[in-house]
């Protein structure tokens, strides 16, 4: 009985000690690579939620990966876009809570991002974006669909949206950009903030993103929010971007009904942006977020996915959002 105690207790301690270096490691690997982290989580949610994985071919030859969860045959699925410096990963939560309700979705990596290869040299801007949507709709064979898409992910939504309104169903742009540019000539200064080069420029663009950071305002997730935005994807993809991309002046061509969602505390494209052109778009409706920023589905899962339902489903939000 003594020996089966002692050896009960050695293999608690060795079990106790594995359990702790495992935590350890987790950490570490935390610390060294959070957004890696954040985006396996993201793939493990994907799964677990019944999604599976597609490779396609963009516009210029290189291989794009989206996620498809459900079924392609029924109710028309509902494509969700990310913006700058994300990747299909930011959508995980909304995807688990639009499978439960019984839709389809397809969440791809833009160019570049993600599981997605890098584009050719001129398929980095809005162009490019709106080519590889073009090329997952035929991939796929869709014939219909709910678009959603968040910052340049609406940006690149509205620009599909306005070539191929036959193909969108209904049309959701979350905190989009392309409805306003920095007074002057010279945007120089807006761009260089969204490409930052130290952990004060990253703890800036961290300000201009969220009102409350869903993680640690550590200095190393700062570094890696830092070394993501000012790598090769997102500064070719700000280089690339030209006035001639914006939206105003076209808000009378939007789909019939077109919502926009924004956050009240937005600091990159205030909210007076989405005042602004919802008053032009053809039955256009804005839904306003309480106290986050310009990443609300982050920010306030639960309010955010309450307005979306009520912009697919064409109702008024159940709560105040």
């Amino acid at each position: 009985m003594v020996t089966g105690t002692v050896r009960s207790r050695r293999l608690a301690g060795i079990l106790a000690a594995s359990a702790l270096a495992l935590g350890f490691a987790a950490l570490g690997g935390l610390a060294a690579d959070p957004l890696g982290a954040i985006r396996w989580a993201g793939e493990v949610s994907f799964r677990r939620s019944g999604a599976r994985e597609e490779t396609f071919r963009g516009p210029s030859g290189e291989a794009l990966h989206t996620w498809v969860a459900g079924p392609l045959s029924g109710e028309p699925p509902v494509v969700l876009l990310h913006g700058l410096g994300a990747a299909s990963d930011y959508w995980a939560a909304v995807t688990r809570t639009l499978v439960r309700s019984g839709r389809t979705v397809v969440i791809p990596d833009a160019p570049g991002s993600g599981n997605s290869e890098a584009p050719a040299a001129a398929g980095w801007g809005l162009a490019g974006r709106v080519a590889a949507l073009r090329s997952l709709v035929g991939a796929l064979g869709l014939s219909s669909f709910d678009l959603v898409g968040h910052s340049l992910g609406g940006w690149t939504a509205a620009r599909y949206a306005l070539a191929e309104p036959r193909m969108v169903r209904r049309l959701v742009l979350v905190d989009p950009g392309g409805f306003s540019f920095p007074p002057g000539d010279d945007d120089s200064a807006f761009r260089r903030r969204l490409v930052p080069r130290s952990r004060e420029e990253g703890r800036d663009l961290l300000g201009l993103l969220f009102f409350r950071p869903p993680f640690p305002r550590a200095g190393f997730v700062i570094d890696a929010l830092a070394r993501n935005y000012s790598a090769v994807p997102v500064a070719s993809t700000v280089a690339a971007i030209v006035r001639e991309d914006g939206l105003v002046g076209r808000e009378r061509e939007f789909p019939v009904g077109t919502v926009l969602i924004w956050g009240e505390r937005e600091t990159l494209f205030p909210l007076e942006d989405g005042r602004r052109a919802a008053g032009r778009l053809p039955g256009g409706r804005l839904l306003v977020i309480t106290g986050v920023g310009h990443d609300g589905p982050l920010e306030a899962p639960g309010p955010f996915t309450e307005a979306l339902f009520a912009a697919l489903e064409g109702r008024p939000p159940a709560t105040s959002p």
